[in-house]
């Protein structure tokens, strides 16, 4: 278009072009710290010291010990687009390296005085150049050795527009923290070491174990609950480590991902992590761990962000299975209810131990509440002065009926005592509620009948529906539910779904429906409480969801209906079916909504709390 007989369309100048691209490259000082950082991966280097004044406003300096570069490569690099990683069109769908663009360098240079120092051998000799605003102030002969260091000055400086924007020095340094860290974590064989001011921010030596750097990025109150992670399903591997469901967070941000060594950001990959511990973790927590997935380079595209921070799949759904898979197959095997064993009067068998990487932890202790509400109990049935061990409650009367099947699996076996609850003393019940027993060290065990007999409910159905052995068990007259108008349409258009779970339902006209029967596994069942807590759940369902995870939702409700509740007399007899039936399954320190199944109360705490220490 022209106007006045002028074209509109002009080719920018070089430096504002720079400018452009540096608003895309370079976000803040973390951005400037993980570029460089980059470089000098991808530069072989060993060792990498990260120094920043004032968030990295005022100074970023990267030295490492890197190949370097001689005078020409030095100059190439603060030209756009000028790189060693990448040399045609078709190494792009097999990069390898962390940065390939030829963009950072001469963007960062562009909004700061930049200055490089860099050496490509041992000689001695080597090459500086400044840089002020993308403009060359200084070429020279330099004396260093081996690598290259990189200082940037008063980012911004020329764009204040840009600089405004910046937050306090503290929370920029903050970001600085975390890029390292993600590159800390992706490189376990190069040292790294982040100083602000005369502070050190993070230390790292080359070749430390895995966990103890995901210890500084996690957390020392972390390493105990470290469970290791490693699957293989096709070609895509997954391996690193997550933390236990006793170690959660209120968000995302303690997890870390990798893919061939490059942290990315991923909601469906996070969300398969997430779906991997569904029963075990509370509804809005979040596991920590470190990741790392590898595949064919020509299977993931890098090249989709600016940052490098997002990725693309060929085939992303097969990645969120293999991490999915990896991840669930990790806890589903790790001794939650480990034996730390203990001399008479101490700790004894540590209830919950979690044996990993980091070693081992113990379960969540009792809250001060709750070890008042045992004193108390214990207090009333054992005054002080008195000897004698605690005895059970009396069994339920006669006209209580029969036993609960706690001990029948899908087959139609009794569970064996197989470990930590098998060994349990059981003492009696408390509150109709919960189950006190005594563990071979001495320690008061508290088991919550309720949540205990639905994660075992929970577990052995959705056992028999993955073996595809579920009883159905048909009622010779079938039960008809009524439900609200919108549920009894949910419901009407998900009655396969609730088949393949055992309850065969069947419109009886209106907003009707006649139960047919439930699975055999669950007796006692409320249909009308149980149907509309179904409709609900379906009715939130997004579309799209995962049919598996939809499939534990729904099992997770049948169970939690069909558990003994709380105020409910148990017999001896049927708390010693629950205890031995629960070594037999996984999970089993929580229930299937991830609240906890037992709490321990140490022997020594309990005398401190009783006045005998």
């Amino acid at each position: 278009m022209l106007e006045d007989g002028v074209s509109n369309i002009r080719v920018l100048p070089p430096g504002l072009v720079n400018q452009i691209a540096a608003g895309e490259v370079v976000e803040r000082p973390a951005s400037v710290v993980k570029e460089l950082c980059e470089n000098a991966l991808d530069a072989r280097a060993r060792t990498i010291s990260i120094d920043i004044e004032e968030g990295g406003l005022s100074l970023v300096r990267v030295v490492d010990d890197g190949a370097g570069m001689d005078h020409d490569d030095a100059l190439l690099a603060l030209e756009r687009h000028a790189t060693s990683k990448l040399r045609d069109a078709e190494g792009l769908a097999t990069i390898a390296t962390m940065g390939f663009r030829g963009e950072a360098v001469p963007a960062i240079a562009s909004v700061s005085r930049l200055r490089l120092d860099t050496s490509p051998g041992d000689d001695g000799a080597g090459t500086r150049v400044v840089v002020e605003g993308g403009a060359l102030i200084e070429d020279s002969p330099v004396g260093r050795p081996r690598g290259t260091t990189v200082e940037v000055r008063d980012l911004f400086f020329n764009t204040p527009a840009r600089r405004k924007f910046m937050r306090a020095a503290a929370t920029e340094a903050g970001h600085v923290s975390e890029a390292v860290t993600r590159l800390a974590l992706a490189r376990a064989d190069v040292g790294f070491t982040l100083r602000s001011g005369s502070r050190v921010l993070l230390s790292s030596r080359a070749g430390e174990p895995l966990a103890e750097r995901a210890a500084q990025a996690l957390g020392r109150d972390a390493v105990r609950h470290f469970v290791a992670v490693d699957g293989a399903r096709g070609e895509i591997r997954v391996h690193g480590l997550v933390t236990s469901p006793d170690h959660s967070q209120a968000t995302s941000r303690a997890l870390y991902l990798f893919v061939n060594g490059r942290y990315f950001r991923d909601r469906s990959a996070a969300h398969a992590v997430l779906r991997a511990y569904a029963g075990v973790l509370p509804h809005g927590r979040h596991p920590g761990g470190v990741l790392f997935v590898e595949l064919p380079l020509a299977h993931v595209d890098v090249n989709v962000h600016p940052q490098k921070l997002e990725v693309r799949f060929a085939e992303a759904r097969a990645v969120q299975d293999a991490i999915h898979h990896a991840v669930a197959a990790a806890l589903r095997t790790a001794p939650w209810l480990g034996r730390s064993g203990g001399a008479p009067g101490g700790r004894g068998d540590a209830l919950a131990a979690f044996t990993g990487p980091g070693g081992v932890t113990a379960a969540p202790s009792l809250a001060a509440e709750e070890v008042a509400s045992v004193l108390s109990w214990a207090r009333a049935i054992h005054p002080p002065g008195e000897s004698g061990a605690l005895l059970p409650f009396p069994p339920a009367p006669p006209e209580a009926g029969e036993p609960l099947a706690f001990g029948a699996g899908p087959g139609g076996e009794a569970a064996r005592p197989l470990g930590y609850f098998g060994s349990l003393r059981y003492l009696g019940q408390h509150a109709r509620t919960y189950l006190l027993c005594e563990a071979p060290g001495g320690a008061l065990v508290i088991v919550d009948q309720h949540a205990s007999h639905e994660r075992l409910l929970f577990h052995r159905l959705r056992e028999a529906q993955r073996l595809r052995q579920l009883p159905v068990q048909p009622f010779l007259v079938p039960q008809v539910v009524t439900l609200p108008g919108p549920l009894a349409r949910t419901l009407e258009a998900h009655v396969e779904e609730l088949a393949a779970l055992g309850l065969e339902l069947e419109p009886f006209g209106g907003d009707a429906f006649a139960v047919k029967g439930a699975p055999a596994l669950l007796g006692g069942l409320e249909f009308p409480g149980l149907l509309g807590d179904l409709a609900q759940q379906l009715e939130q369902l997004e579309r799209g969801s995962a049919v598996d995870e939809a499939l534990h939702d729904l099992a997770a409700t049948m169970a939690c209906h069909a558990a003994v509740r709380a105020n409910q007399e148990l017999t001896a007899q049927e708390a010693r079916a629950l205890l031995d039936g629960l070594d037999a399954i996984d999970f089993k320190a929580r229930c299937p909504h991830g609240r906890p199944v037992v709490f321990e109360l140490p022997l020594a705490e309990l005398e401190k709390r009783v006045g005998r220490r």
